[in-house]
């Protein structure tokens, strides 16, 4: 699945990761409002490993850990692994904003 268009997250850095000379691992999370609850907004969250190749390979090099980032061009992927009967999903990332803070109401 490939989408370009503009999705909110939260960058999550991955220490553990053997970053390699033509990716960049992390985790992303997306905050999916589900409704309210005592009249605040109650949210589920979204988390997925990501892969930053290209030009977002270099800036998410230099990505803060709980940045918030504006997905514009990326491909959820799910490899399936039929010797292990499991699925590997992840979102491959081409392009991202570094998103600016909402104005407080």
């Amino acid at each position: 699945m490939y989408a370009k268009n503009n999705n909110y997250v939260t960058y999550f850095a991955d220490e553990k990761a053997k970053h390699t000379e033509k990716l960049h691992y992390g985790r992303v999370s997306e905050a999916i409002k589900v409704g309210e609850e005592n009249g605040k907004n109650k949210y589920e969250f979204e988390s997925w490993n990501a892969r930053f190749v290209g030009k977002a390979k270099a800036k998410a090099e230099k990505l803060n850990d709980k940045t918030s980032i504006m997905l514009t061009e990326w491909n959820a992927r799910c490899p399936y692994d039929k010797e292990k009967g499991r699925a590997f999903p992840y979102i491959l990332v081409m392009d991202f904003d570094i998103s600016t803070p909402k104005e407080a109401k």
